[in-house]
């Protein structure tokens, strides 16, 4: 450890290890902190009236990335990535709900893992919510006429063109809508859990943690000196 520099709030303290390329760099100024190094660059900050310090913000808490994430300048999403696992396992729920609540159409599982699960465009996050927003198992329609008329059909374009194939009724009564009767589709898709913490961002959290730790364990015992930059001849 090297105390660069030491004013206040202001401060510089780098870390290395002689063993790998591993390094650590934390810098904090009244209410922000950043931490930076091999595993990437974090600003955080925190206003309010024990933050100023924010050596001692982390003190006083636990390491929890999750929590830590929200008071990035640059907020959470920006160390957020795409889980396909996640994402998989919101699929596999919702198709055993299904199933289990007695609605799931006959083969939907089957479907959902040729077509869902077993897609290699499910790793791209865009392809995989397009992939889910396309998939419909077991559809059914009805086409209904103001007149009381109606019929079931197994295809949206078969209900679609029921009153001009079938029925063939014009006027101001007969007016014709086709609604959705059974089948399986997956809702609500962009508020799905598909998303994890990036493992940089946890492993800088953790170093903070440890940083802040080292820090006043040497100033406890009066080492200062020996964390002091080395003098330039």
């Amino acid at each position: 450890m090297r105390v660069q520099q030491e004013d206040g709030f202001y401060r510089h303290l780098a870390f290395a290890s002689r063993a790998s390329w591993t390094r650590l760099t934390i810098i904090t100024w009244p209410y922000n902190l950043l931490v930076a190094g091999s595993h990437g660059s974090f600003h955080f900050e925190r206003h309010g009236d024990d933050t100023k310090d924010m050596l001692g913000w982390l003190r006083g808490i636990r390491v929890n990335p999750s929590s830590w994430a929200t008071k990035l300048v640059n907020g959470s999403a920006s160390v957020e990535q795409y889980d396909r696992d996640r994402l998989e396992n919101a699929v596999i729920e919702r198709v055993a709900e299904a199933v289990r609540d007695g609605w799931a159409p006959e083969g939907l599982e089957k479907a959902v893992r040729s077509e869902v699960l077993d897609n290699e465009y499910l790793d791209d996050e865009q392809n995989a919510l397009r992939i889910l927003a396309e998939f419909q198992h077991g559809m059914t329609y009805r086409s209904e006429c103001s007149c009381g008329a109606f019929e079931d059909h197994d295809s949206y374009n078969s209900a679609v063109c029921w009153n001009y194939r079938t029925h063939q009724q014009k006027g101001d009564d007969h007016k014709v809508t086709v609604r959705e009767t059974g089948g399986f589709t997956f809702d609500d898709i962009s508020d799905w859990p598909r998303h994890k913490l990036d493992y940089h961002f946890v492993y800088q959290c953790h170093a903070a943690s440890w940083a802040v730790k080292r820090y006043d364990r040497v100033r406890r015992y009066g080492l200062q000196t020996l964390a002091a930059p080395k003098a330039v001849a």
